[in-house]
């Protein structure tokens, strides 16, 4: 990042702020795909009910709750290091950001 968080104007921050909420939703939506394959072992009989409900505690106390503890937050700061680094990896685009946010997330 480029420049101080305190002092990005109130749009670019709200603009990181609802990047960071898509980022989380699409990282989230990962890990519940996940959970959905043991929900298909479950239904083809290769787990019970009793091992698909550990499956869903475990799943629970996991990634949801990560995910959950390190996108809520108003640190634009940490959320673009998140957001640069969804970029590095294709799972956000540079069509989705403004040239101010991607000038601030040090992307051309």
């Amino acid at each position: 990042m480029q420049r101080r968080t305190d002092e990005l104007p109130k749009a670019l921050k709200r603009e990181i702020r609802d990047l960071g909420a898509v980022l989380h939703e699409r990282l989230l939506a990962a890990e519940v795909r996940k959970l959905d394959a043991e929900f298909a072992r479950w239904r083809n009989g290769e787990l019970d009910a009793i091992e698909l409900s550990t499956v869903i505690h475990k799943f629970h106390e996991g990634p949801p709750r990560k995910l959950w503890l390190r996108f809520n937050t108003n640190d634009v700061g940490n959320l673009g290091w998140d957001l640069s680094r969804a970029l590095a990896d294709g799972t956000m685009r540079t069509e989705e950001f403004s040239v101010e946010a991607l000038k601030f997330l040090g992307h051309k």
